[in-house]
């Protein structure tokens, strides 16, 4: 139950802060608020103050803002004053653009927080493709444990995801080569592995006994595959220490941006959207990370959380920026096309490009909750 509260919790609070965004810079614009609502329709409860309705809907999952005149064909009145439509293309931008802004700033607060209690350096954070961080003290770790062959007897001895073989007999381990230097003599015997979980902002090891299998070399073997996670420190002087929260959320966007296009690169060369359903999470798995920082209990679930939130904050300003049929991005697009040519777009057009890429974006969401739902169970 505390999981998925703190779950709905996170989503409404970024969905919230984001539409907060357009909210503001819409009322400020001269536009007409509708409606701000929090959680999905239909409504429970509203009350309408000056020509906002603010109400509380049946599924609290974040808000919404409707805003009058969004999609052109809505308008009644072409030359509405409070219209979206109607206002100059650099309102509109600007209005377009600070859900985004919100979600950048929420996130750079957050890392803030974070750094402040953790001496500036941050969470494990896993890499899926080589990259240098342009920013702080890269601090690698390349045995961290994030999947198992089958029949694994590291598995079966109680080794965890996320747990990186810090060393082996007591003697330590670097990379994947030291570890199977380590094993390679040793089928048939009990190892001792001392492990460290990356997930932990303290150090904690634990030793875990292991017999290893015999490859087809005959040499030991535990059946695990490793990977690289990095922890990035900002501390190494006052200036980085007074920009580390812009500093990380520059490093964690241009990683995603980065991480984001070699997905997109390996579905276009395979033919196949498995690759970025692959690598991203839908709700589903959220909730199921949410699950795992919980089980920390104390300082490390609470900061856990935290850089959660700054994360998917961060996420999804990086999604909704993107130039994407019904999404913010894909409607700055059509108005920054306005502001080269100096015409507005079909109304027809640009409404059918939204509908047919929302249609879009929900079968991508279903395939990527069937995917979390596989992996959790």
């Amino acid at each position: 139950m505390l999981t998925l509260l703190v779950f709905i919790l996170i989503l409404s609070v970024l969905v919230l802060v984001h539409e907060l965004g357009h909210f503001i810079s819409a009322r400020k614009m001269g536009v007409r608020v509708e409606e701000f609502g929090f959680g999905i329709p239909p409504r429970l409860w509203g009350r309408k103050f000056g020509d906002t309705v603010y109400s509380i809907n049946a599924f609290p999952f974040g808000g919404f803002v409707k805003v009058a005149g969004e999609d052109a064909g809505e308008i009644v009145d072409q030359a509405d004053p409070g219209a979206f439509f109607n206002k100059s293309p650099y309102k509109r931008l600007l209005i377009l653009v600070s859900g985004v802004l919100m979600n950048v700033t929420l996130a750079i607060s957050i890392f803030y927080v974070f750094f402040a209690v953790n001496n500036f350096k941050t969470s494990s954070l896993p890499l899926l493709y080589d990259y240098n961080f342009k920013y702080g003290q890269t601090l690698k770790n390349s045995t961290v444990i994030f999947g198992f062959e089958e029949g694994s007897v590291a598995k079966e001895a109680g080794v965890r995801p996320g747990e990186s073989i810090y060393a082996v007999d007591g003697k330590r381990v670097f990379n994947v080569y030291d570890v199977r230097y380590q094993i390679k003599d040793k089928s048939g015997q009990q190892i001792t592995l001392q492990l460290l979980d990356t997930r932990r902002l303290s150090a904690s090891t634990r030793d875990v006994n292991v017999v290893p299998t015999a490859d087809v070399s005959g040499n030991g073997y535990l059946g695990v595959a490793l990977a690289t996670s990095v922890v990035l420190d900002y501390g190494s002087s006052a200036f980085n220490r007074l920009t580390s929260g812009f500093q990380h959320a520059l490093n964690i966007l241009d990683y995603s941006t980065t991480t984001f296009s070699q997905l997109v690169g390996s579905s276009v060369a395979q033919k196949s959207v498995e690759p970025v359903s692959a690598g991203v999470s839908g709700p589903v798995g959220i909730f199921a990370i949410v699950g795992v920082i919980l089980d920390y209990k104390g300082t490390d679930a609470l900061l856990g959380i935290l850089d959660f939130i700054a994360i998917l904050s961060l996420s999804l300003a990086f999604v909704n920026i993107l130039p994407l049929p019904a999404l913010d991005g894909g409607r700055i697009a059509f108005v920054l096309y306005e502001i080269v040519t100096r015409r507005k777009p079909s109304q027809k057009f640009e409404t059918s490009v939204h509908k047919w890429g929302m249609a879009f974006l929900i079968g991508l969401t279903v395939l990527i909750t069937a995917k979390d739902v596989v992996n959790l169970f």
